[in-house]
């Protein structure tokens, strides 16, 4: 739930920067900080296309309709803690996503913008997170699920040109079950690499 007051944040020394803040936007110190397509400091996700920028360390009011009238500082690159549900020891070490100005989830969702990566477990309502500026853009895809496919009796790499009998397809069953059982691979191993570099 976004919030409307400053929050006290509980934080390790990072790095300070400063962004000048969009028209008509009221941001709260000690809440999360996106930066939008045009450059400016903005209080929310945009339904996840703004990117993150960081903390914002205090209170910045830019009441008038002129993109940065006002300036804020913010911090970024450290390890705060965040607030959620749902929260396990297992989310050590998984990315993190804001909904909004302050409420963060494990799921990546339809308007979530990342901010890091869960380091420490506390509760099932707070963790601590390893904040990281994120680019502006479209939000991240969510992975589909994996593919269930039945094992080829003997694989067939071969992929020969697709018969037409009324219908295209493979040539052989063994083919075609070849084809998902790769699917399904590079699904998991690109599941995997992503887990890494997260």
């Amino acid at each position: 739930m976004a919030v409307t007051a400053n929050q006290l944040i509980k934080q390790q020394a990072g790095k300070k920067r400063s962004y000048p803040v969009a028209a008509s936007t009221h941001i709260y110190g000690g809440t999360f900080v996106f930066v939008n397509a045009a450059g400016y400091a903005d209080d929310d996700t945009a339904t996840g296309v703004n990117g993150f920028a960081g903390v914002a360390n205090a209170e910045v009011n830019n009441a008038v309709a002129v993109d940065g009238a006002e300036e804020i500082e913010v911090l970024t690159d450290i390890d705060i803690e965040v607030t959620g549900t749902g929260f396990a020891q297992t989310d050590v070490g998984m990315p993190i996503y804001a909904d909004d100005n302050y409420a963060t989830v494990v799921a990546l969702g339809s308007t979530s913008v990342r901010i890091g990566t869960v380091v420490r477990y506390i509760s099932s309502t707070k963790c601590i997170v390893a904040i990281k500026p994120s680019g502006v853009g479209a939000l991240e895809v969510a992975p589909l699920t994996a593919l269930t496919h039945t094992a080829p009796g003997t694989p067939d790499y071969a992929i020969q040109d697709l018969i037409n009998s009324n219908a295209y397809g493979f040539v052989s069953k063994d083919e075609g079950n070849t084809v998902l059982s790769v699917v399904k691979n590079l699904q998991t191993r690109v599941a995997n690499l992503e887990a890494r570099l997260n």
